[in-house]
């Protein structure tokens, strides 16, 4: 398994990245987490990102965490060389809900996704989207990631809690300039 040339499992349900898309994706988690001590190590077709972190007291540096841009939510999750038995077995299809992957394929008819994409919720779960509707055509990781976070922000900043209307000025791309 090249780290250079990075791998795909099961049709992109899964993807490890290459050196070049660790990179793509490190930047981006780097922004949003406000670290720079972040390795990315791939991500799923949900868009679920899975990074380590290099210096953090809490867990073990070879601690994969997930991110999941659409809820927001982040956490440890198993450490690294787990993640690679079950890259390299195929295991790691189950573990990132393939039959839901295949489920959407199949009604998209998509034969797989590539890598650096994936397939987000049509409407993120921190703006009242539900995770089982999926966008009908693959996005670009790093723009979804990136799209996410940006809007997240905004909320965070018009002082918007859970439970609120969410108010135009999110959507307004002018006022955030």
């Amino acid at each position: 398994m090249s780290a250079k040339q990075g791998q795909v499992v099961a049709h992109g349900a899964f993807q490890l990245f290459s050196d070049h898309r660790k990179g793509e994706v490190g930047e981006v988690l780097t922004d949003v987490f406000g670290r720079d001590d972040i390795s990315a190590v791939g991500a799923d077709w949900r868009g679920i990102v899975y990074f380590t972190l290099g210096d953090y007291a809490e867990v073990a540096s070879d601690t994969v965490m997930g991110f999941d841009p659409s809820s927001g939510s982040s956490g440890p999750l198993t450490p690294l060389g787990d993640v690679l038995a079950a890259v390299r077995s195929g295991e790691i299809a189950e573990a990132v809900d393939v039959d839901s992957f295949d489920a959407w394929r199949e009604a998209t008819g998509q034969r797989s996704i590539d890598m650096g994409a994936c397939v987000p919720p049509a409407v993120v779960e921190f703006l009242g989207g539900d995770p089982a509707e999926r966008s009908a055509q693959p996005q670009d990781l790093v723009s979804f990631i990136a799209t996410a976070a940006a809007l997240m922000g905004r909320l965070e900043a018009l002082g918007v809690e859970p439970g609120d209307e969410i108010p135009d000025e999110v959507f307004d791309d002018e006022r955030w300039v």
